[in-house]
């Protein structure tokens, strides 16, 4: 995978920030051979995958992300390209098991039109599960003061480069209760943090993510050279900074 030059993220790059909380979800749920399941934000199709082997051959995963470069079909995994915000999701109503829609890396402007088309296309008793990185303050627990103010901010602009300028998750704080409105009664929400030390696989992510978004992120407030501080810092194992916070939900469509 590459990045433009423009600083595009790579998909992969955001994808390790919601794999674990996304597996976790599937775990609690049980998904069993021969179901069929619909992905929406499906990035570089690492949990496509994890889905097409818990469905098998019999199974069915679609696929879906308004920019399918590293989807790949198979026997078992259908992939179209749709937007969010206008494109109508594929697949007939009341047709799969599960739905699962990681971060779209940005906003909904309008999220109730999205879930009701994720709600409908969900058998009764199928289980919704949603997930995101939500707009947290970063921490720095250990570093000089003039490194802690630019892993900060850093943090800072990253997360609002990805996610638009209004630094929300696609997932507002109201989306459980629009939830069961909807007709998921069952509805349960998950949040994350852990600590990332300089050197270990959290905090060679970020230099990663810095890396990919450099040509979007150097301004004459943060430059170049502060980019390569950071980079540096990332691989310190004396710093000691907050992950973003992910969070999930799981909901389930009521049977009657």
């Amino acid at each position: 995978m590459t990045t433009t030059q423009s600083g595009q993220l790579r998909p992969a790059r955001l994808r390790e920030l919601l794999n674990p909380i996304i597996r976790q979800q599937l775990d609690r749920l049980d998904i069993q051979p021969g179901q069929r399941v619909l992905e929406i934000g499906a990035g570089g199709g690492e949990v496509t995958a994890h889905l097409a082997r818990l469905v098998g051959p019999r199974g069915r995963v679609t696929a879906v992300d308004k920019d399918t470069t590293y989807l790949n079909p198979t026997g078992v995994i259908d992939v179209y390209q749709r937007d969010l915000n206008g494109d109508d999701l594929p697949g007939e109503p009341d047709s799969f098991d599960v739905v699962v829609a990681g971060w779209l890396h940005g906003e909904l402007p309008h999220p109730a039109e999205a879930l009701e088309q994720m709600i409908a296309r969900l058998r009764p008793g199928g289980w919704l599960v949603l997930a995101d990185v939500t707009d947290t303050p970063p921490r720095v627990f250990w570093a000089t003061d003039d490194d802690a103010w630019l892993i900060h901010t850093v943090m800072r602009r990253v997360y609002r480069t990805i996610a638009g300028l209004d630094g929300a998750g696609t997932w507002t704080a109201e989306t459980p209760a629009l939830l069961v409105v909807k007709g998921m009664p069952q509805v349960c929400t998950h949040a994350s943090t852990e600590t990332w030390t300089g050197g270990g696989p959290g905090c060679q992510l970020l230099a990663n993510v810095v890396d990919d978004l450099r040509p979007v992120l150097t301004t004459p407030e943060v430059t170049d050279a502060d980019l390569d501080r950071f980079v540096a810092l990332m691989a310190d194992p004396h710093v000691l900074l907050g992950s973003y916070e992910r969070r999930a939900v799981h909901a389930r469509k009521a049977t009657a």
